[in-house]
C-alpha cells in the first residue's frame, strides 16, 4: 500500500515539471511542408496547362494564335466534318472523336468547348398571310445543335447569333409554305402541317450547313387568328364543312344508287336464267309425259281413255262443284255407265 502511494506521489510531481517545446523544429516541419504543398500546386498548374478535358456533353476547338488546329467532336463520319477536308480554310485542322484527357501545348494554345446538347429556340409570335389573305399569329420553336464546332466557331461564334440566324432561315421559309395554303388548312389539316414542317425542317438544314448546325425539330405551338377577324373565317371554316359533308352525303347517294341498280340487274338477270331453265325443265317434262302417255295409248287405248277421264273428273269437279251432264255426254259415260 505504501508502494502504491509512493508511486501516485511520483507521477503527480512529474505532471508539474514544465516540459520545454522545441520551437525551432516545428518551424521547420511547417516549412518543409509549405514547400511541398507548393510544389504540388506548380505541378497542377502545369499539368492543367498540358491538359484539358472533354466531357460528354461537350465538342471542342483547341486554337494556336487565333486559329483552329484541332477538333474534338462526337462523330467523326459526320458529312459536315468530313466535308472539312475539301474546305481550304480547314483542310489542316487534326479532326479526333472521343472524349477525357487530351493534351495541348502549354501558353500557346487555348481551348474552346461547345455543347453537344440539343438547344431550344423558342420563337416570338409573328404574323404570316394565308393564300386566301388572312393573317394569322404563329408561335413556333425550333430543336437544333451543334454538330461542327470548326465552322461554327468561324462563321457564327455564339449560340445567340445562331438563334438570330435560324429565326429568319425558319421564317423566311415558314411564311412561303403558309403563303400557298388557305387558313383553315393551316388551322385543321394535321397531315399537311406535319409534311410542310419536314420540308421546312429539311430546307433551313441545308442552308445552315455551313454554319456547322443541324435542327433537329420543328413545331408550332400555337397558330391564333387576330381578333377583329375571327367571326368571319370561322364563319368561312363551318361553310367549307358543310360543303365537304355536303359532297360526302352526295358521293354516298351515287353510290348507293349504282349499287342497287347492280344488284337490280344482276337480280333480273337470275331472275331470266331461272324462268328460261325451269320452261326448259317443265318442256322436257311435257315431252316425257307425252312419251309416256303416247306408250300407254298404245298399250291399252280403253285403259287410257278411262284414266285421262279420271284426271278430268278430279280436276273440273270437287265437293262445292255442282254440273248438269247428259247421260248421252261422253264426259260422263263413266259416270252413268250402265
Amino acid at each position: 500500500m505504501d508502494n502504491f502511494s509512493s508511486f501516485q506521489q511520483q507521477y503527480k510531481n512529474q505532471q508539474k515539471q514544465n516540459i520545454p517545446i522545441n520551437f525551432d523544429k516545428i518551424n521547420g516541419i511547417l516549412k518543409s511542408a509549405g514547400v511541398i504543398a507548393a510544389l504540388i500546386i506548380v505541378v497542377l498548374i502545369i499539368l492543367s496547362s498540358f491538359t484539358f478535358t472533354v466531357n460528354e456533353t461537350e465538342q471542342a476547338a483547341v486554337t494556336q494564335f487565333d486559329k483552329i488546329v484541332r477538333i474534338i467532336v462526337d462523330d467523326i463520319n459526320d458529312p459536315s466534318i468530313q466535308a472539312l477536308k475539301d474546305d481550304p480554310r480547314f483542310a489542316n485542322i487534326k479532326i479526333q472523336q472521343g472524349k477525357g484527357l487530351f493534351f495541348k501545348i502549354p501558353f500557346i494554345q487555348s481551348v474552346k468547348h461547345f455543347s453537344n446538347k440539343l438547344i431550344t429556340y423558342d420563337t416570338s409570335a409573328e404574323e404570316v398571310t394565308t393564300l386566301d389573305k388572312k393573317t394569322i399569329f404563329i408561335d413556333n420553336f425550333a430543336q437544333w445543335k451543334i454538330i461542327n464546332p470548326a465552322t461554327f466557331m468561324v462563321n457564327i461564334g455564339t449560340q445567340g447569333a445562331a438563334h438570330q440566324r435560324i429565326d429568319e432561315v425558319i421564317y423566311s421559309k415558314m411564311r412561303e409554305e403558309i403563303g400557298k395554303i388557305d387558313a383553315h388548312i393551316l388551322i385543321a389539316d394535321k397531315d399537311y402541317m406535319f409534311t410542310m414542317l419536314n420540308n421546312v425542317e429539311n430546307y433551313v438544314n441545308d442552308q445552315l450547313e455551313s454554319y456547322g448546325v443541324k435542327i433537329v425539330d420543328i413545331r408550332i405551338k400555337r397558330t391564333e387568328f387576330p381578333d377583329a377577324t375571327k367571326p368571319s373565317i370561322y364563319e368561312q371554316m363551318r361553310s367549307e364543312r358543310e360543303a365537304v359533308a355536303t359532297k360526302y352525303r352526295a358521293d354516298g347517294q351515287k353510290e348507293a344508287r349504282k349499287i342497287r341498280a347492280e344488284a337490280n340487274n344482276r337480280a333480273t338477270v337470275i331472275e331470266a336464267q331461272a324462268y328460261e331453265q325451269a320452261q326448259k325443265l317443265m318442256g322436257e317434262g311435257d315431252a316425257e309425259a307425252l312419251k309416256i302417255y303416247a306408250e300407254a295409248y298404245n298399250v291399252d287405248p280403253e285403259f287410257y281413255g278411262f284414266w285421262k277421264t279420271l284426271q278430268t273428273y278430279k280436276e273440273v269437279i270437287d265437293e262445292d262443284t255442282t254440273i248438269i251432264i247428259s247421260p248421252d255426254s261422253v264426259f260422263a259415260k263413266y259416270i252413268y255407265q250402265k
